[in-house]
């Protein structure tokens, strides 16, 4: 009998422990459900949305438009070619006020008939050309000489580059004198060197202006 109830209680002993061991893996499970739950359901911090720009507290001003005035300009007729040529120009000549000519090098150039033409060089900020460029070239070239340095040079020169070429376009295109530190005193001859390369080149004029605005 006594041998009976050790066996029993044994059993019982076994139980529990089996109870305990199964409540305690489930709570574990349970835990872990509860923790994957929270990490799938916790939402993503939200990016915040860009500051808006404040509004310009003053419209935008276009800049005025510069106003010039013709200190001396230069049209062409029959009776008045201005200019002279120098090298690589040939059949200078006038048509309807429109000044042609016919480069057959990469350096051509003419030279103002008038040799002493006075002018102030304070008093022209632009030199402005309206041409047509029937080379395949852009370039283009002014050289000046002045009453007190009589040679022409590269640093007594202004270039610049035409909008267009081969002939497509009229364009006028436009000096700026303030490029040239050597722009200064009386302008006593002017070199225009119309293209670089072949070509047929027309001009209907050459104007000088001043800045008054």
């Amino acid at each position: 009998m006594k041998k009976l109830s050790l066996i029993l209680l044994a059993l019982v002993l076994a139980c529990a422990a089996l109870a305990l061991y199964a409540c305690g893996d489930g709570a574990d499970k349970a835990e872990s459900t509860t923790d994957e739950a929270i990490e799938e359901t916790t939402p993503e911090p939200a990016t915040p949305a860009p500051t808006p720009e404040p509004p310009p507290t003053e419209p935008p001003t276009e800049k005025p438009p510069i106003i010039t005035e013709i200190v001396d300009k230069w049209t062409f007729s029959e009776d008045n070619l201005v200019f002279r040529s120098g090298n690589q120009i040939e059949d200078l000549r006038v048509e309807g006020n429109i000044l042609k000519l016919t480069s057959i090098g990469g350096d051509p150039f003419m030279y103002s008939i008038n040799n002493n033409l006075g002018m102030n060089a304070e008093d022209v900020d632009y030199i402005k050309v309206m041409v047509k460029n029937g080379s395949a070239a852009y370039g283009c070239q002014i050289f000046f000489i002045t009453t007190d340095n009589g040679g022409y040079s590269e640093d007594m020169s202004l270039r610049g580059d035409y909008w267009y070429a081969d002939g497509e376009e009229w364009e006028e295109y436009i000096f700026e004198t303030e490029d040239c530190d050597l722009w200064e005193g009386t302008i006593k001859e002017i070199r225009f060197d119309p293209m670089v390369a072949e070509g047929d080149f027309e001009m209907e004029y050459m104007s000088f202006e001043k800045i008054v605005k």
